[in-house]
Parts: C-alpha cells; sequence; structure tokens
C-alpha cells in the first residue's frame, strides 16, 4: 500500500488532495519537541530508499500499526527539544548520495547509508530535510551552508529564506513546506508572495514537472511531506 505522511494539523483541504497518492496518515506528537515541531514528519520519521521507515522510537507502536504492511523500526535514540536531539532523523537522501550532519544523524540510519555505500555529505545544518525540498531530479534549499556543500556535485538550486511560516518560530523552510512523488510536486501554499517564486517555477517547467498547489493561503512549513 502507498502512504502519505502529513503533519496533524496541515489543513483539510490538503488531505483531501493528497487521499489520490495514497493513504493518509498524520502524525502523532512527541510531546518532548518544541511546540511548532511537535508533530512534523521529517523530525518524526525518516523513510529509506528501501521502502524501511525508521521512525521516533517514542512513538514505534504508533507508526508501526500506521504503516502494517511496512517494516518499521525505531530510532536508535530519543528525541528531545534540545538540539541537537530534535534533529537525529532530519535528514535525506538524493539519487546515491546522503546529507546531514552525521555527527547527530540517528544510528539506525547511518548504518543503512552507510551499508549500501552511499556517498555521505555532512553538512553543519542539522535540520538538512526541512531546509531542502528534494526530488527525483533536483534539489532547492533555502540554506547557504547546504547549497555550498552541494553546488559542485549535485543539481542544487538556491532561493531567498526567510519568507515561509512556521508556528512558533520566526520562519521556516522550502523543504518542509513541499513533498514529491514521481514527476509531481507539492507546496503547501501559494508562492505567489515568495521573492524567489519566479525561480521556483523556473526550475519546474525546466525539469518538466507538475506543481499542485495545495492550499490558497500563505507557504507554511508542516515539517514535509513524505511519501511511503
Amino acid at each position: 500500500m502507498k502512504y502519505v505522511l502529513v503533519n496533524k494539523n496541515i489543513d483539510k483541504k490538503s488531505v483531501e488532495i493528497l487521499k489520490n497518492y495514497g493513504k493518509v496518515v498524520k502524525t502523532i506528537e512527541n510531546k518532548n519537541l518544541l511546540c511548532g515541531l511537535k508533530a512534523h514528519p521529517d523530525i518524526l520519521v525518516h523513510v529509506l530508499p528501501n521502502g524501511d521507515i525508521i521512525c521516533d522510537r517514542e512513538n514505534f507502536e504508533y507508526y508501526k500499526n500506521s504503516f502494517s504492511d511496512k517494516n518499521v523500526i525505531p530510532s536508535e535514540n530519543f528525541l528531545d527539544k534540545n538540539y541537537p536531539e530534535d534533529i537525529i532523523l532530519n535528514c535525506f537522501s538524493f539519487k546515491n548520495y546522503f546529507i546531514h550532519n552525521i555527527k547527530y544523524t540517528d544510528k539506525n540510519i547511518l548504518d543503512f547509508y552507510k551499508r549500501k555505500r552511499y556517498n555521505i555529505i555532512s553538512v553543519n545544518q542539522g535540520y538538512s530535510k526541512c531546509s531542502t525540498l528534494v526530488t527525483e531530479d533536483f534539489l532547492i534549499t533555502d540554506d547557504a551552508g547546504i547549497y555550498k556543500s552541494l553546488k559542485d556535485v549535485l543539481p542544487v538550486y538556491k532561493i531567498d529564506s526567510g519568507q515561509i511560516k512556521l508556528q512558533n518560530f520566526n520562519y521556516g523552510f522550502i523543504g518542509g513546506a513541499s513533498g514529491s512523488i514521481g514527476k509531481e510536486l507539492f507546496l503547501t501554499g501559494n508562492l505567489k508572495k515568495h521573492s524567489s517564486s519566479d525561480t521556483i517555477y523556473d526550475i519546474v517547467k525546466k525539469y518538466k514537472y507538475k506543481l499542485t498547489i495545495l492550499s490558497d493561503k500563505e507557504i507554511e512549513d508542516y515539517g514535509s511531506i513524505l511519501f511511503v
């Protein structure tokens, strides 16, 4: 079965659209995390390239039951509100590369990518998935450090930062406001007011992706939309 993992607080209109792509599963809050991050999919779950799921061990039984036909593995460590204990699952892979601040990556995740001989790129940004929109063909980031680390190796594009809503924070990130499956890219809200909107539209056109805007509201960081 195909699943779509979303923040439990995402709007109903988005959920209705995403139901066309799989069974929608909503996150369960980890109460040890900061308010605003407690229900973020990319903080609580990492989907491995083989389809296995590494999840927040505090709520392992919930995700095991939600993804009953998948191999669900609890994180080695517990999540906590204090950085870097909240970033252990907030990483991403692209083709045969794995990107995160590997000083803090959960052991169960890092062991997988090492065992599978991925090229590992360590970046300073602990919230690497939050900061990066990931598709099958390209990456978009609003983090200068990630862009600098990847620009000579991978098809990555830099956009302006600081213009995405994030509950209880000054701003959020493009990765947390997006999701991708196949040649379709999803954004949680309207891009019109973002200063890099033209850049994003041009990238989508270049790679011949379909862009689906899930809401007419301002673009908001809900912690990514994860297709499982």
